[in-house]
């Protein structure tokens, strides 16, 4: 239960982080991705049930707020990316901040390739991004979720000792 509410908690502050992004930027999507920052670190802690759950209800709610005209694109892409990522988290150690990095890169680019794969799939317009806009997505997301990733983990540390 308690993972639960915090996992709800992660996805109303990542659609406050987006939401007040748009106000500084026009595409806040295309420069990070706070959803999906959320369904990597559940899926990295929790495995790869707790990753696709999330994932489905982060995608849920970036497809209501800022989706464009087929709902369900972004959630089961956010879906397909946590539970590739909670299975490999249970397979591999991904403990230090540049791994949880790489995988936050790699992350990106699969959910950018699997949207686009899916829009296609279901004949839905969407416009790819270019290479440069996407390395510096990932890049970015994987930096920001480098550095806040760690400080959830020094802080649950500084809790539990």
């Amino acid at each position: 239960m308690k993972r639960l509410v915090w996992t709800g908690v992660a996805i109303v502050g990542a659609l406050l982080v987006e939401t007040g992004l748009s106000y500084l930027v026009i595409e806040p999507g295309r420069y990070l991705d706070p959803f999906l920052l959320v369904v990597v670190y559940c899926a990295l802690t929790g495995g790869e049930t707790h990753g696709m759950l999330a994932g489905m209800a982060a995608g849920w709610v970036q497809d209501v707020y800022f989706g464009g005209e087929v709902l369900g694109l972004a959630a089961l892409s956010k879906l397909l990316v946590g539970f590739a990522v909670g299975a490999a988290g249970s397979h591999l150690l991904i403990t230090s901040t540049s791994a949880r990095a790489l995988v936050l890169l790699l992350a990106t680019v699969a959910d950018a390739i699997l949207v686009l794969w899916l829009a296609s799939v279901f004949a839905i317009g969407a416009s790819p991004m270019s290479p440069v806009t996407l390395a510096s997505r990932a890049t970015l997301t994987a930096v920001v979720g480098g550095v806040v990733f760690a400080m959830i983990d020094r802080r649950l540390q500084r809790t539990f000792s």
